[in-house]
C-alpha cells in the first residue's frame, strides 16, 4: 500500500501506547512522542483570542506563523468566515487600533504638518533596514522555503547562544565582539545562503554539520570566528557586497547613451505591459466618475479581496473612511515548489505563502485596520490626477554636477489612500552615473489609509520629519539642524512632483525603470521613450510571468537588495540597481553587435557593409 521509504517514521502514532499493530508505520520513539502536541491544546491556543507577543527572540517554542509588529486578532469567528454584509466600523488614519473608540479624530483631509524643529526633536527620516529570519532568495534553492527557514532558525539560535556567552564573560574586547540582534540575523542569513549556494546537492547534511559545530564550539573559537568571518563579511563598498559582479561594457558614457536608444521598448510591448500611451479623454473620465457614484464607492480589497465601501470625504454619521474592517491578509506571494522525480511516489508539494509558510487558502497572517484598493483603468486614475504627455522642454535643467541629463532611472513608491494607490515618494538618478537627481516625498490627494511600508519604505515618521519643498531648493535630502540626520523634502501634491521631474527631461530623454508602467501611472505621465527591464530580461515562459527586480539583481549583478524586511524597500537602491541592469544589457547588446560587424566611427555607430548595401 505504501512504499518502503519510512515516510511516517517522524510522525507520532495516534494510538500511542494503545497501538496493537505488529508493524506500525508510525513512530513510537519516546523523543518524537514527547514533541507532539495534542490537537485539542493546539486548537485552544489557536482560538484563545490572546494577542501574539511581539518579541525579537521568543523564549518559548517556535510558533507557526511569523511574529509581526501588528497584534493579530485570532478568534474563531475571524478565521471561519468573512463578513458578507457591510458593517460600519471605525477606521481613521493608517495607525488606528481595531478596538479603538468609535469617536472620529478629525475631519481634516491632509496630514498634520510637521512641528517646527525648535519645538520638538524630529525622528529619523529614513530608518535603518531591519532584516528578518527569512532565507535569502536563490535562483535554484536546494530545499523548500519551510525547511530552509527551520535550519536558519536553528543556526541563529546557536549563534545567539554563543553571543550571550561572550556578553556574560570577561573578555577584554567584549564590547567590540558582542553582536546586536540585527548583526546576528544578518550573519545567520549570510551563512545559510552561502551553504545553500555552495552545496546544493548535500545542503541538508552540510548545514546540520554546521549547526552541530556551533553546538560544540567554545567561546574562544566563536570569538575568532566573529573576527575572521562575520566582521569581514560585513565589509561593503558603496552598498555592494564583496561578491558583486563588475559591470564592464567597454564603452564610453556617450557610447552607452547612444546604444541605449537601441533598447527602447516598442509601442506594442508597452501596450502589453499596461502602459498608458495617451491621456484619457474628458468624456471617458466623466463616464468612470458616474459609474463609481452608481456603485456607491464599493470596492474590492487589493489584499484580501473582500468588498468594502470607501468614503473619500468621511461618512457623516461617524467619520469613518472605509467599512468592513479589519483586513486580514497575506502580504507575500505564493511560492510553488520545484517539481521532483519522486513526486509520483510521495506526491507533489503544495505551494505556500512566502510570508508565513502557510498553504493556499490559509487565514491571513497580517492585520491592517482598513481594507485598501487600487485603480487600474486610465480614465478612473485620470479622474484623480489627469495624465499628461511629456511637455516640450527647450531648456532642461542640468544635474547637480552641472551636466546635461542624458537619461533618467527612476522609481516611485506608492501608498494606499481613499483614492486608491497614490504616489508618496519619487526618486530619480542620472544614467549611467547613478548620481542622485530627485528624492522627494509627495503628499497624495486622498487621506492615507496605509503607507504600505513593507514595500514603500515610507511610514508616518518619514512624513512628519519631512521639510516642505519650495521653489529654488534642490529636490534632495538635507541634513536636519537639530540632530544631524537627513530628512526628505515634501511637495504638496503629485502635480508638483511631476513638474519637478519633467523639468530635467525632454520628450526624447530615455526613462529607465523596472515594471515602469506602475511608476508612470503613479505620476500620470505618458512618455514615448521607455526602457523597461521587464522587456530587456523577459521570463522564458512569457507574460504575464515576470522576473522580480531582486532576482534580476542577484542573477546579473551579484547583489542582494530589498533586504529591509518590514522596514520596506529603498527606492534609491532600487533605482540604481535598475540602472546597473540596463548597463549590463547594453554591454551584452554591444558584444552581439560587434560580432555582426558594427563599429564606432567618430562617435557614430556604423552598420556593417552587408546591411548598408541592403538598405541601399
Amino acid at each position: 500500500m505504501f512504499s518502503t521509504t519510512g515516510l511516517f517514521k517522524s510522525v507520532p502514532c495516534p494510538r500511542r501506547e494503545k497501538c496493537d499493530a505488529l508493524n506500525c508505520i508510525f513512530s513510537h520513539d519516546a523523543r518524537i512522542l514527547g514533541l507532539s502536541v495534542p490537537q485539542s491544546s493546539h486548537d485552544a491556543a489557536k482560538h484563545s483570542g490572546k494577542p501574539i507577543s511581539d518579541s525579537a527572540h521568543p523564549s518559548g517554542p517556535p510558533v507557526k506563523k511569523r511574529k509581526l509588529d501588528v497584534t493579530l486578532s485570532t478568534t474563531s469567528s475571524t478565521h471561519e468566515s468573512r463578513p458578507t454584509a457591510v458593517q460600519p466600523r471605525m477606521t481613521i488614519g493608517p495607525k488606528s487600533k481595531v478596538n479603538s473608540p468609535a469617536t472620529p479624530q478629525t475631519l481634516k483631509k491632509t496630514i498634520t504638518p510637521p512641528v517646527p524643529a525648535a519645538q520638538s526633536k524630529k525622528p529619523d527620516a529614513l530608518p535603518a533596514k531591519q532584516e528578518v529570519l527569512n532565507p535569502r532568495l536563490l535562483i535554484s534553492a536546494p530545499a523548500g522555503h519551510e525547511k530552509r527557514t527551520l535550519y536558519l532558525k536553528y543556526l541563529h539560535d546557536q549563534m545567539m547562544r554563543l553571543n550571550k556567552l561572550v556578553n556574560d564573560g570577561k573578555h577584554s574586547e567584549k564590547v567590540k565582539l558582542v553582536l546586536d540582534s540585527q548583526e546576528l540575523i544578518t550573519a545567520a542569513l549570510d551563512e545559510e545562503r552561502q551553504l545553500a549556494f555552495d552545496n546544493p546537492t548535500v545542503y541538508s547534511n552540510v548545514i546540520k554539520q554546521r549547526i552541530g559545530t556551533y553546538k560544540k564550539m567554545a567561546v574562544d573559537d566563536w570569538i575568532s570566528h566573529v573576527k575572521d568571518k562575520i566582521f569581514a563579511a560585513h565589509v561593503t563598498t558603496n552598498g555592494k557586497t564583496p561578491d558583486a559582479k563588475p559591470i564592464v561594457t567597454t564603452l564610453t558614457t556617450p557610447q552607452e547613451v547612444r546604444l541605449l536608444s537601441e533598447l527602447s521598448t516598442s509601442k506594442d510591448m508597452l501596450t502589453k505591459l499596461g502602459f498608458v500611451l495617451e491621456p484619457p479623454t474628458l468624456e471617458a473620465i466623466e463616464e468612470r466618475k458616474v459609474m463609481t457614484m452608481q456603485a456607491n464607492h464599493f470596492e474590492v480589497c487589493d489584499r484580501c479581496k473582500s468588498r468594502f465601501q470607501v468614503f473619500p470625504e468621511r461618512r457623516e454619521s461617524d467619520g469613518v473612511l472605509t467599512t468592513n474592517g479589519p483586513c486580514i491578509y497575506h502580504w507575500g506571494k505564493m511560492r510553488y515548489p520545484k517539481r521532483e522525480k519522486t513526486d509520483k511516489i510521495k506526491g507533489s508539494k503544495d505551494p505556500v505563502y512566502i510570508c508565513c509558510g502557510e498553504l493556499l487558502n490559509a487565514p491571513g497572517c497580517t492585520t491592517c485596520d482598513s481594507h485598501v484598493f487600487k485603480m487600474v483603468e486610465a480614465a478612473r486614475m485620470g479622474g484623480v490626477v489627469q495624465f499628461t504627455n511629456t511637455p516640450a522642454n527647450t531648456n532642461p535643467k542640468k544635474d547637480h554636477k552641472d551636466r546635461p541629463v542624458k537619461a533618467v532611472t527612476f522609481d516611485c513608491e506608492m501608498g494606499y489612500t481613499v483614492y486608491g494607490l497614490e504616489l508618496i515618494r519619487l526618486t530619480a538618478v542620472t544614467w549611467p552615473d547613478n548620481d542622485e537627481l530627485i528624492d522627494i516625498l509627495v503628499r497624495p490627494k486622498g487621506t492615507i489609509l496605509d503607507f504600505n511600508t513593507r514595500f514603500s519604505g515610507v511610514d508616518t515618521s518619514t512624513f512628519t520629519s519631512a521639510v516642505p519643498w519650495t521653489e529654488g531648493l534642490t529636490p534632495l535630502p538635507t541634513e536636519s539642524g537639530t540632530n544631524g540626520k537627513t530628512v526628505l523634502p515634501i511637495v504638496p501634491d503629485p502635480e508638483t512632483a511631476r513638474a519637478i521631474f519633467c523639468s530635467y527631461i525632454t520628450p526624447d530623454t530615455p526613462l529607465i525603470g523596472h515594471a515602469l508602467e506602475n511608476d508612470m501611472n503613479s505620476i500620470r505621465l505618458c512618455h514615448p521613450v521607455i526602457v523597461d527591464t521587464i522587456a530587456l530580461f523577459p521570463h522564458p515562459k512569457g507574460l504575464p510571468i515576470r522576473y522580480g527586480l531582486k532576482q534580476l539583481t542577484l542573477t546579473h549583478l551579484g547583489r542582494d537588495i530589498q533586504t529591509g524586511g518590514e522596514a520596506g524597500h529603498d527606492s534609491l537602491e532600487d533605482a540604481r540597481a535598475t540602472g546597473d541592469l540596463v548597463r549590463v544589457k547594453v554591454g551584452q547588446t554591444w558584444e552581439q553587435m560587434k560580432k555582426k560587424g558594427w563599429v564606432w566611427k567618430g562617435g557614430e555607430l556604423v552598420a556593417p557593409e552587408s546591411q548598408r548595401s541592403l538598405a541601399k
